[in-house]
């Protein structure tokens, strides 16, 4: 795998779990900084926007809560699931098929975490 950046790597080996559609890491302001993805429907910029705006509710939900910042969020729709973990400027999304194994998905995202940091 030479001449593939660091974070391109493990979006890599991310999107390799079974099931997993595509893996994205977004930044607060909407943009895509680097993405894998299996599916040429998914309109990048759209869903950078899109989660960052959602991200931005799931926050005042918790400070309205008084339950602090969010660290990952769950998303399950009928026909994927979406994870979406805050790095503080940045977000990484994961959207995997419906049936995907979602412990799986959650402990390997969580455990790349410092991975896709470093390489940012």
């Amino acid at each position: 795998m030479s001449g593939i950046t660091p974070i391109k790597k493990v979006l890599t080996e991310l999107s390799k779990l079974p099931k997993v559609i595509g893996v994205f890491v977004v930044s607060k302001e909407g943009f895509v900084i680097e993405s894998i993805s299996s599916r040429e429907a998914f309109d990048e910029e759209a869903l950078a926007a899109m989660a960052t705006a959602a991200l931005g509710s799931i926050e005042a939900l918790g400070r309205e809560l008084d339950l602090g910042k969010p660290e990952i969020a769950t998303l399950e729709y009928s026909g994927a699931i979406v994870l979406a973990y805050d790095l503080g400027e940045n977000l990484v999304i994961l959207v995997a098929e419906k049936g995907a194994v979602l412990g799986r998905l959650r402990y390997e995202l969580k455990k790349n975490i410092p991975r896709i940091t470093a390489a940012l």
